[in-house]
């Protein structure tokens, strides 16, 4: 048997990439990667939280959803189905809804705890009932058909509720906005941990932390609220976080399905319109 090298069996074979599509492979990566640490500049990166006590909570009537088991960073998302909910036919424009889009998150009991319950709707008074009562007709026409998008689904399948928030004076931050998973990252691992960090220095001992969040896109930006007083009244009736039975199942540190996600948006570049 005649021996045969390495060298003549792959004689005369291409390799399997070519210079000039490891170039041009390389000149993507370096585009891609240029554009999200765009996207994260514009999310505000760099920005520092400043956090002032001379806040005031709104208050008002709050009719919303409740979210449980859900990374925070899906809030831009529940937002989104909400205006869907809200607008008139025809009606091309919703940014106007916005100023009355709130979020409560009321299980954050660790500066790094980026999943748990939180609440998802429109705080408003009595001049817009009728904003009220388009959100409750759905609650009677919800579409049985499955729905492709796992945020789109769990929203669909929960009802809108009614209840009241109370006017309190707040501590108050503002953080740069682009609706969209950058913002919701920066969020969770940026915002959420200086806020913790201010109410456990600044809350009596024993209070309850909660956050409240509106966003508006035409400002690209976030205000956050700590209540300072009355937190429990957030709870809109529901059990504390402790007592809360689902409240375990929360405390993976890492969300390996939302990450994975995430990965696969940078990497196909879906990420782009966030």
């Amino acid at each position: 048997m005649v021996g045969v090298s390495y060298h003549e069996l792959t004689a005369g074979q291409k390799p399997r990439h070519s210079a000039g599509e490891r170039k041009q492979f390389l000149v993507i990566c370096t585009i891609g990667a240029a554009v999200m640490f765009n996207a994260f500049i514009n999310a505000g990166l760099f920005e520092e939280v400043v956090i002032k006590d001379d806040g005031i909570y709104r208050g008002g009537q709050y009719i919303h959803k409740l979210i449980e088991h859900r990374d925070y960073a899906s809030t831009g998302g529940f937002f989104r189905n909400i205006r869907s909910n809200l607008k008139l036919e025809g009606e091309e424009d919703d940014d106007k809804y916005d100023e009355d889009l709130y979020s409560v998150y009321i299980d954050m009991t660790k500066p790094y705890h980026d999943k748990g319950r939180f609440f998802t709707g429109i705080l408003i008074d009595d001049s817009k009932a009728d904003m009220k009562q388009r959100l409750l007709e759905k609650n009677a026409n919800k579409s049985e058909k499955k729905l492709d998008d796992e945020t789109d689904e769990q929203f669909e399948r929960v009802d809108y509720e009614i209840g009241d928030l109370p006017s309190v004076r707040s501590a108050v931050a503002s953080f740069p906005w682009t609706d969209g998973f950058v913002s919701g990252i920066l969020n969770n691992y940026k915002v959420f941990p200086a806020l913790h960090k201010y109410a456990k220095e600044n809350l009596p001992e024993g209070s309850k932390f909660v956050v409240s969040t509106t966003c508006s896109r035409k400002k690209q930006m976030c205000t956050h609220y700590i209540p300072m007083i009355q937190q429990k009244d957030f709870l809109l009736g529901h059990k504390d976080s402790l007592e809360y039975e689902g409240y375990e199942e929360d405390q993976t540190m890492v969300d390996l399905e939302l990450l994975w996600s995430d990965l696969k948006r940078i990497f196909t570049f879906k990420w782009i319109n966030y």
